[in-house]
């Protein structure tokens, strides 16, 4: 029993079998983990996740879906791990990936997509049950009183089902993707759509990292549940709920631990090796189509051809972590973006690109500290972590060129050089921009971003979060 209860899809810690036969539990990274990981070093509380893989699964049926204690890099956590067989596709790559992931961003191809078939399984046989069973060992898990957190668009339904066991419930549902307007999620079926709003709705809070998300998702529960709005407040059947936003910023220790060690300053020493005398074009991120990895390239190569200067003096260095690759979009898009690679290399010689997809951390944080312009042109995101860690690791002044539609563009300012998703040729010159920027004004961005990224530090960001939630249900028990 604790007062403090997270539930997501992915959890603190992953499994990885060993040459010797043993399973090691390995800590997550990443703004989330430092945030809910860190208050549970220092209050009583459970975190309920999904089994990902199969040795997930099996730590999951070892424990069978009971509360168990593990230690990961020096953290300590209370887990519930849920191994759901046989749902797992349905819920995770059907609805999740699919259906609400491409949704909520934007990516359908019409007038092709989505289909409108083959949704109604997976639905009511993945991803209705699997919440179900998140939501089920919340209930068991929490006391009088306490904070409920639950995480992302996998879990939309399950504050439906906690509200109704539990109706004095303190719930809040942060949101880590964008959220469309009414126009854009009309491409769901209208019983996801509903199923969703009002399973969000149960919570007493709703978060986003960004005020736009936050208007999108109030004018979605007024076209389409009759909803009304107060301020910020959303009311329907009698019942209201806050929504709000809240920035996310970097934790500055736990990036500074990471660049630290032994591992990234083996692979900074490797890199400086690679780099040499060239410029290095960074692009870190996930093969994930909201990411916007091929216009990026197709950017790279314009600016090759516009500017020869660059090609043998600029190195395009792309560290990509493989995304969703049970998604069949997804698998075409990396191969798409493999091939575009390949093509500019041909053209232009191989040395002036690499294109790596691998689990690499320590390589990601050396990359990051050296880069001399980093590349991060999402179509939409709902946050943008990398262009934040990336201002605050990096040593050399490098400049950020930053799509205008991610999350972070409007807490960062005048810090990098914004540039519209869509347009490959407005990237390119702002790639020679950055390239060729002197010395006071790549300083001068560069102080902007590493004081903008330190908003919203993850414990800073948890407890704007917590006092909210108690606001609001002091409100409501009132």
């Amino acid at each position: 029993m604790s007062g403090l209860v997270i539930a997501s899809n992915r959890g603190p810690v992953s499994w990885a079998q060993t040459e010797a036969g043993t399973v090691d539990p390995r800590r997550g990274f990443g703004g989330l983990v430092t945030a809910l990981g860190g208050a549970l070093q220092h209050e009583p509380g459970t975190w309920v996740s999904v089994a990902l893989s199969d040795v997930d699964a099996e730590v999951a049926r070892a424990h069978e879906g009971k509360p168990f204690e593990v230690s990961a890099d020096g953290s300590r956590y209370t887990l519930r791990l849920l191994d759901v067989g046989e749902r797992f596709d349905p819920y995770y790559n059907e609805v999740s990936n699919r259906l609400l992931w491409f949704t909520v961003h934007g990516l359908w191809g019409e007038p092709y997509e989505p289909v409108g078939s083959g949704w109604s399984e997976p639905w009511a046989d993945g991803y209705l049950p699997v919440n179900r069973t998140v939501a089920e060992a919340v209930i068991a898990s929490v006391e009088t009183d306490a904070d409920i957190f639950l995480q992302d668009y996998h879990l939309g339904t399950a504050g439906s089902v906690i509200r109704d066991a539990l109706p004095d419930a303190k719930i809040l549902h942060y949101i880590h993707t964008p959220w469309v307007g009414p126009g854009e999620l009309r491409r769901l079926p209208d019983t996801i759509a509903h199923g969703v709003l009002r399973g969000l709705l149960a919570a007493d809070v709703v978060a986003f990292s960004s005020p736009m998300w936050c208007r999108g998702f109030i004018r979605c529960a007024e076209d389409f549940l009759g909803a009304t709005r107060d301020g910020d407040e959303v009311v329907l059947d009698g019942r209201r709920t806050q929504v709000l936003d809240f920035v996310l910023g970097v934790d500055e220790d736990d990036l500074a631990n990471s660049a630290a060690s032994p591992a990234a300053r083996q692979a900074g020493a490797r890199l400086d090796e690679r780099i040499g005398d060239r410029q290095l074009l960074l692009r870190v991120d996930r093969t994930d189509l909201s990411k916007n990895i091929l216009r990026g390239l197709l950017a790279f190569e314009l600016l090759l051809e516009h500017y020869p200067e660059h090609r043998e003096r600029v190195w395009h260095y792309c560290n990509l972590n493989p995304s969703r690759q049970g998604v069949p979009e997804y698998r075409r898009y990396l191969e798409a973006c493999r091939d575009a690679a390949t093509r500019i290399a041909g053209r232009f010689g191989p040395d002036c690109i690499t294109f790596e997809v691998g689990d690499d951390y320590p390589g990601v944080v050396a990359a990051l500290q050296r880069y001399d312009v980093l590349l991060t042109n999402p179509v939409i995101d709902g946050t943008n972590l990398v262009a934040k860690e990336g201002a605050t690791l990096n040593d050399r002044d490098g400049v950020l060129v930053l799509s205008r539609a991610a999350g972070a563009a409007t807490a960062l300012g005048e810090g990098p050089l914004t540039v519209n998703p869509y347009d490959v040729e407005q990237t390119a010159e702002a790639l020679h921009t950055a390239l060729t920027m002197d010395a006071a004004e790549r300083k001068a961005r560069s102080q902007v971003l590493k004081t903008a990224a330190r908003r919203g530090a993850p414990g800073v960001w948890l407890d704007a979060q917590r006092a909210a939630l108690r606001a609001a249900v002091a409100r409501r028990r009132m």
